[in-house]
């Protein structure tokens, strides 16, 4: 009894520290699945904070929405800075939408993970134990990246630039600031006291509530993905594994037991890829279509704040700038990464001495030689799959984009 109390606990404290980081940040905006919350107090939470997140990006986007559509600005230069956090805040509402209708794939996607470390704990495989825990870090790792950098940017865009921003207005002989997202003056004139600090603090947390949007769709996916390669990994050994108990003539029920359990968690490993697919393929879309408008946009805004000097607004830009590639890359390599190992786990099998084993066995192997030509892939919406040539064509993409939108506004 005490054994199976320590086990559980081992497995509870590994699976909770592979997805702690996207635990935070989904609890924060309110969308952590329900079904995982351990407490009525905990749904109760978890279901305020959501509605106090869906407010604030409606705060940030329909205003937003009405200052580029119907603000009269002859500023052709006025008008593109206008877009750029539009699409952001479009961007957003569309993925937190995405994240709340799909908290079940998400408490399933979980699930798996955490009956993997369930199971590898329960049967003692201190290899494959060692395995996850550096496939967990490795994903701590990207996530991590990604939340530190969509933060410091967004930090930055949404206090610093607007709070040491030299770009002003005079009213009434006062100097006033502008705010990091456009507000429709029909709707409030944040302009002056105390109006621009109650909109400032707004756009603060609704831009938090945004950024961690961005930073938890990339950070699922990273852990999952990672999760994922850390089974094929373990996969590979039990294939080597299969191969030692031949040539030491083990038991041939054994060797049956082995194979059967190979290819039972071949299949396991390939349901979790689609379940993955399934959660994230609209996600990506957003993020495929919008950071390569937002790389173009943000190229724009950087040219120009460096062309004046604005050294603030460099910086910021910058740091945006940096953030978006890096989730669309994160993205990109993952979907790389995991077509890979798909059809690594194929050559794997046949590397092996196969031929060892008796002939019903090696027949067996078939079935992972066939599975794994088909390799299962991330998309993008199903329309473009995620892989380091989809990740150059983005960025080429948003440089032509730059190119031209340069060329309109310097002509």
């Amino acid at each position: 009894m005490m054994e199976i109390t320590s086990v559980a606990d081992t497995s509870d404290k590994d699976w909770i520290y592979s997805v702690q980081i996207n635990r935070w940040i989904l609890k924060a905006i309110g969308v952590w699945p329900l079904s995982l919350c351990v407490s009525t107090t905990e749904k109760i939470n978890s279901v305020a904070l959501a509605l106090i997140s869906a407010f604030l990006i409606g705060f940030l986007l329909v205003p937003c929405t009405l200052s580029t559509v119907l603000d009269n600005v002859n500023d052709l230069d006025a008008k593109i800075k206008m877009i750029g956090p539009l699409s952001f805040c479009v961007m957003s509402a569309i993925k937190y939408y995405v994240l709340v209708t799909r908290g079940a794939k998400v408490s399933k996607c979980i699930g798996e993970i955490r009956s993997d470390w369930v199971r590898t704990s329960s049967e003692h495989r201190d290899q494959d134990r060692k395995i996850m825990i550096e496939s967990a870090r490795f994903g701590r790792s990207l996530a991590l990246f990604c939340v530190g950098f969509m933060y410091s940017a967004g930090f930055f865009y949404t206090i610093i630039m607007p709070l040491c921003s030299k770009k002003t207005e005079i009213i009434n002989n006062e100097t006033v600031r502008s705010q990091a997202f456009p507000i429709y003056r029909g709707l409030l004139d944040p302009r002056t006291s105390p109006s621009f600090e109650i909109v400032q603090l707004m756009q603060c947390l609704a831009g938090f509530v945004a950024y961690s949007v961005t930073a938890s769709a990339c950070s699922l996916a990273a852990v999952f993905a990672v999760h994922a390669c850390g089974q094929f990994r373990i996969l590979e050994v039990k294939l080597d594994e299969l191969i030692n108990g031949v040539t030491v003539k083990s038991d041939s029920k054994l060797s049956e037991q082995r194979l059967s359990d190979i290819i039972e968690h071949h299949l396991q490993i390939l349901r979790f890829i689609s379940q993955i697919e399934e959660l994230l393929n609209g996600i990506c879309l957003v993020e495929l279509v919008g950071c390569t408008l937002n790389i173009c946009f943000l190229g724009y805004y950087l040219l120009t704040e460096w062309e004046k000097s604005e050294t603030i607004g460099t910086l910021t830009y910058c740091m945006l700038l940096i953030s978006f590639t890096f989730n669309i890359f994160i993205l990109c390599y993952i979907g790389e990464i995991l077509s890979e190992q798909c059809i690594n786990i194929g050559l794997s099998a046949y590397m092996i001495d196969w031929y060892y084993l008796p002939r019903e066995e090696a027949l067996g192997l078939i079935l992972i030689f066939a599975v794994s030509n088909s390799s299962m892939k991330l998309t993008a919406g199903k329309l473009v799959e995620l892989s380091l040539p989809s990740f150059c064509s983005v960025v080429k993409s948003a440089l032509a984009y730059l190119s031209l939108l340069r060329t309109l506004t310097t002509a």
